[in-house]
């Protein structure tokens, strides 16, 4: 959906809509006299293009801090837009007066242009930018699914069906083992860490939580951590990573052999 709509808009710009709007004035005739100053219009209005649906499009839409920066890029922009205008030409049967205040016809073309160019990209980023935030909000739910599918699948085929009994809030609480994410030490107690519903707080050890476990189904990788073997990703010499577990668990030296 991105390639098609961005793509097509570019192309709409280039080969289309920047060339009719620049047709409308007389830049045959323009070229003929001063080919330099309409070579470097073009160009510029095509750079002002993709500068502001690249980079200014992104900087309005990403917040109160960026949104200044892209007014400070706007600023930049016409300044050199303004400077270009004030560039001395003249061309044959051309009126020419002292008013500071009067444009010629090559001036109006350029902050014309200018304008339509500046108007055109902005409305074009913006939908960008949309598009691309939407796209990046499916592939991440796509992403959450897959895990969630791949723990689910792990866990059926470990620990489905099983549970321990621990001690919270002075009341026995049942844990399911397939829904356990990790096991955190705090001081005397144990936190564990479950998908889809609050933490528990168990008034026992990681030691006493690891004996009622079932052997080879979690294991300790730390003083302060118990996993479950059905969802380790990946494993380094110092870290653990877990499906569904963004941040990396550490790996103590004296549990390494835990991991064999």
């Amino acid at each position: 959906m991105k390639l098609n709509t961005e793509h097509a808009a570019d192309l709409l710009f280039c080969l289309l809509a920047l060339p009719l709007m620049i047709l409308v004035f007389p830049v045959e005739e323009w070229a003929g006299w001063h080919a330099s100053f309409v070579v470097t219009m073009v160009l510029w209005l095509y750079f002002l293009y993709f500068i502001h649906r690249e980079y200014t499009a992104a900087l309005l839409t990403g917040g109160k801090k960026k949104f200044a920066y892209a007014l400070v890029l706007l600023f930049l922009v016409t300044a050199v837009t303004f400077l270009m205008s004030l560039r001395e030409i003249s061309f044959p049967n051309e009126i020419r007066t002292d008013s500071p205040s009067r444009l010629y016809e090559h001036q109006q073309a350029l902050w014309v242009l200018y304008i339509g160019v500046t108007a055109y990209s902005l409305a074009v980023g913006v939908l960008s930018q949309k598009i691309r935030r939407i796209e990046g909000e499916r592939r991440e739910e796509e992403h959450e699914a897959d895990t969630r599918s791949a723990i689910e699948s792990r866990a059926a085929q470990a620990v489905a069906g099983e549970s321990i009994t621990v001690t919270a809030g002075y009341k026995d609480v049942t844990v399911p083992l397939a829904g356990i994410q990790f096991i955190e030490s705090r001081n005397n107690y144990a936190c564990i860490h479950l998908d889809h519903q609050e933490d528990i707080v168990t008034q026992t050890t990681l030691k006493s939580l690891l004996e009622q476990l079932p052997e080879g189904k979690f294991i300790r990788i730390h003083r302060s951590y118990i996993v479950p073997v059905h969802r380790i990703e990946a494993k380094r010499a110092t870290s653990v990573k877990l499906i569904g577990i963004d941040t990396p668990l550490p790996v103590g030296r004296a549990h390494k052999e835990n991991l064999k």
